[in-house]
């Protein structure tokens, strides 16, 4: 079986994050400098010829192997320093905010600093005795190399979430933007093209007929149909330059039809020929621009597909004011079609106008062989803006949770901030009561040496004495067994050389000799 070489380094450097030169460089630089840091003290302590090796073999390999998998890394490392008297220092604290930034789950980043721990501790057990005193600065030591920088790490790990995910909440929010403003330029786009072709339609419809009354119509009668199809033409023209003017303007009521204007749009069409009757129901009321325009509209595509469509009929325009609301019918009988059938889209577009206002429109052919347009459009207050249709918010992607990720990130934030700062300071007080408890075990103070007397015996002697493993054992005394005691912090300052032990000699099973020795003077 073959084994390709490239393509797996590239997947471990992709997993490991070492895609870019200066990572990769920052990394050869730190493994460098950490395993540096881990031979030189191996060998100078010198448990035996092989420590250094050893630390230095494997030092770059767990230093390579935290990249990938940081907590085999980290027991790893821990075990290993059982045997090589414990990981260096730089060592410790590099793999111990490794540990704690790329592992997700925060109880791994405790187990593993708990094992670490016992190791570390044990690792001193080989080499000292394993007090009180020892094991109190022994944890000490490690809360400040482990605990402290694991904490920090951890910190920075939730930090550095939190921005990657308001960094994703904002790029969805600018994506919803940028979608919302192109929903509002493709409404504005339908909006000015539904305007041109119910206004250029209407007027367009009008030249049509009144080109087609120019065949029949004596001298007289031409001249009056050629100044209106000037007039038509230049006022179909004016409507177009004001419907394209509004593309750079900030106000769409510039664009509103009165309804006063249905008087013009009705003698317009009686100017073709058409039978068109204009009738007004109801006590007019002052209308929103929205509703005024909509039911403009509504009557002048009525109209306009009224002449296209049966020429000859009867066209009835109405606009009837009702208590709660407003209604805009044309209605024309059958008449001689003089085009073929359209597209529809007028209607269409018709249809979404009036949506828009808040109203509902029908069309559909009536008994009598014609066709009826109608809309019912709401009362809205005469001083409300044209309301655009809401926008569609494109529903989020099937991604992160951006928000519960902040809010969830940002609670744990502040646990790793609690826990971090009680574990130092549950360290820090382990190491004040550790040694004012060791001070308090293994010294001996003025009082307890005034009160042992040459010639007891050796068992009450010792039962007044700390424990004989916190002393130091006395070999230039050949004749007896004697043992010194550091004297308490009171008596190192009450004597003027602050360097104050007692000694205690022992033989056949009494107490033959105290002494207090001094050292120089400070």
């Amino acid at each position: 079986m073959r084994f390709e070489i490239g393509p797996a380094v590239t997947r471990w450097r992709d997993r490991a994050g070492l895609t870019e030169t200066w990572r990769l460089a920052y990394e050869i630089a730190l493994v460098a400098l950490v395993t540096t840091g881990a031979v030189v003290p191996s060998a100078a302590v010198g448990w035996y010829p092989l420590a250094p090796w050893l630390v230095g073999v494997t030092t770059p390999v767990l230093m390579l192997a935290r990249l990938t998998h940081p907590l085999v890394a980290y027991i790893a490392a821990a075990l290993i320093g059982l045997g090589t008297g414990g990981p260096s220092t730089l060592l410790l604290i590099v793999l111990s905010a490794s540990v704690s930034y790329r592992l997700v789950q925060w109880w791994k980043v405790v187990a593993a600093l708990a094992v670490a721990w016992v190791c570390f501790v044990l690792s001193v057990a080989w080499e000292e005795t394993l007090t009180v005193e020892w094991a109190v600065l022994t944890s000490a030591l490690f809360a400040v190399t482990a605990v402290l920088p694991a904490g920090v790490a951890r910190l920075v790990r939730r930090r550095r979430t939190l921005l990657a995910a308001m960094h994703g909440r904002n790029v969805q929010l600018h994506n919803q933007q940028s979608e919302i403003a192109r929903q509002a330029q493709t409404r504005e786009r339908a909006r000015i093209a539904r305007d041109m072709h119910d206004s250029l339609g209407h007027k367009l419809t009008l030249i049509s007929l009144y080109a087609g009354m120019l065949r029949t119509a004596d001298d007289q009668r031409r001249a009056e149909t050629a100044d209106l199809v000037r007039h038509t033409s230049a006022a179909a023209m004016s409507e177009l330059r004001q419907i394209l003017g509004l593309l750079g303007q900030d106000d769409p009521q510039s664009s509103v039809r009165p309804l006063t204007g249905l008087d013009e749009l009705a003698d317009q069409a009686r100017a073709s020929g058409a039978q068109v009757e204009l009738i007004r129901e109801g006590t007019p009321r002052a209308q929103a621009a929205l509703t005024e325009h909509a039911a403009y509209r509504v009557i002048q595509e009525g109209l306009t597909n009224a002449l296209r469509h049966a020429r000859g009929g009867a066209i009835t325009l109405l606009l009837r004011y009702e208590p709660d609301a407003l209604i805009a019918a044309v209605t024309n009988t059958a008449g001689e079609r003089t085009v073929h059938a359209g597209s529809r889209q007028g209607l269409l577009g018709l249809t979404e106008r009036v949506r828009v206002a808040g109203g509902m429109l029908y069309h559909g052919p009536t008994p009598d062989g014609g066709f009826r347009v109608a809309a019912t459009l709401p009362h809205l207050e005469a001083e409300a803006s044209p309301a655009a249709p809401p926008a569609v918010v494109p529903a989020p992607s099937a991604g992160p949770d951006f928000a519960g990720v902040i809010e969830r990130h940002g609670r744990r934030t502040k646990f790793v901030v609690v826990a971090t700062t009680l574990s130092i300071a549950a360290f820090l007080a382990l190491c004040v009561g550790g040694a004012w408890l060791a001070a308090a075990l293994v010294v001996v103070d003025r009082d307890t040496y005034d009160a042992v007397r040459v010639g007891q015996s050796e068992r009450e002697v010792r039962e007044m004495l700390p424990d004989a493993d916190a002393a130091d054992t006395v070999d230039e005394v050949t004749d007896a067994d004697c043992l010194d005691y550091t004297a308490s912090l009171m008596d190192q300052v009450r004597d003027e050389t602050g360097d104050v032990s007692y000694r205690f000699c022992f033989r056949d099973g009494m107490l033959v000799d105290k002494q207090i020795i001094r050292g120089q003077p400070s």
